[in-house]
């Protein structure tokens, strides 16, 4: 074994137990002195002599020393004290820099600059963490967040095999979604114990998804339209995956806005751009909605999974046509009629829910 490969072999020793630097070195320096010791009683022992007398004939010759002599011992004593320390600061204490790396695609070990490791998250000894990887996709190069898992010491190991737009850990488990590259959309949701064991998904064709202290709310990827559908709800399951309940229906308004996609949970509501959904059980449409910027209006009008109109606070709902299978769109609110589309249909209501008519096409 050459030298290089026993100082790595040591270093990767060193670095595997599970003590500071400091101790580290204390350890060192009394393994130093232990054999220190035994040389010298086994250069000082003649005859049936006992360890006393040996260690009284060392002490009277280090006194004989010449003053230089004793210089130059305590130096060397300082020197090698100094040195233990700093080796073993430097094999604990690694460079920032150099803390965490990665291995590319073309197999070459990079060190990624710390501003680029993104959403860092520790648990236990592992640290997880999203980086940007580009690839050519086509004619265009596409660049797309990856999971990573790193324990120190270790080349970090990559989780996600697709982009991982979003992670969470929670309750010593790694929630995360492995997506589409392209768009960071249609991903499935991920579970798993931090050493990687007993991985699972839980869901697919997800968006994106939220998680709190008992739940994880996600909304749904299908490539279809529009509010109303099942398939276009906020849903809740529990954090193992199981006891799936829909919480909110998409909203259609020209005064709500923003997407059903992009969505935060907190204290019980589901908070969008500019308003908000209550939840609570299982949906049915009815939710209670609130505006969360100021209006001259006494009412607005939005459709779930039917066409209503409601007080900006959320105090008073009606219901102007009832609830039905087919996806609801507002397309435009003019004078005193509300035109709107359900299904592949058209029609005109008054702002009290009255004179309904189907129009044609």
């Amino acid at each position: 074994m050459s030298l290089k490969e026993t100082g790595e072999l040591i270093k990767s020793i060193l670095n595997n137990v599970k003590i500071s630097w400091i101790g580290m070195a204390i350890i060192i320096l009394l393994l130093i002195l232990f054999c220190v010791i035994k040389w010298i009683l086994s250069k000082y022992k003649k005859g049936k002599r006992t360890i006393k007398e040996n260690v009284k004939e060392f002490c009277r010759d280090l006194t004989n020393l010449k003053v230089w002599k004793r210089i130059i011992l305590c130096i060397v004593v300082v020197i090698l004290c100094v040195l233990v320390f700093v080796f073993c600061y430097l094999v604990k204490k690694p460079s920032p820099y150099q803390e965490i790396a990665i291995l590319n695609d073309e197999n070459e070990i990079i060190y990624p600059i710390g501003v680029d490791i993104l959403n860092e998250k520790i648990i236990g000894e592992y640290t997880f963490f999203t980086y940007n990887t580009s690839q050519m996709i086509g004619d265009k190069i596409i660049t797309y967040p990856v999971l990573y898992k790193w324990q120190k010491g270790k080349i970090a190991e990559k989780i996600s095999k697709d982009a991982c737009p979003h992670f969470e850990v929670i309750k010593n488990s790694v929630i995360y979604l492995n997506s589409t590259l392209a768009d960071l959309s249609h991903g499935e949701l991920y579970v798993a114990r931090p050493d990687g064991m007993n991985k699972r998904v839980m869901e697919e064709e997800l968006y994106d998804f939220s998680v709190d202290d008992e739940y994880i709310y996600f909304t749904y990827c299908f490539d279809t339209i529009g509010a109303g559908l099942e398939g276009h709800a906020l849903y809740r399951i529990d954090l193992n995956g199981n006891h799936m309940t829909r919480m909110a229906y998409e909203i259609s308004s020209p005064i709500l806005k923003g997407s059903h996609y992009n969505v935060r949970i907190e204290n019980g509501w589901a908070i969008y751009s500019n308003y908000k959904i209550q939840i609570e059980n299982e949906a049915n449409g009815l939710e209670k909605v609130v505006l969360l910027e100021n209006t001259d209006d006494d009412w607005i009008y939005y459709t779930s999974n039917r066409l209503i109109k409601a007080k900006p606070d959320g105090t008073e709902q009606i219901v102007l046509d009832e609830a039905d299978d087919f996806w609801y769109q507002i397309d435009k609110i003019e004078g005193e009629y509300i035109f709107y589309q359900k299904g592949n249909d058209k029609y005109k209501i008054d702002i009290n829910g009255k004179n309904k008519e189907k129009l044609n096409d």
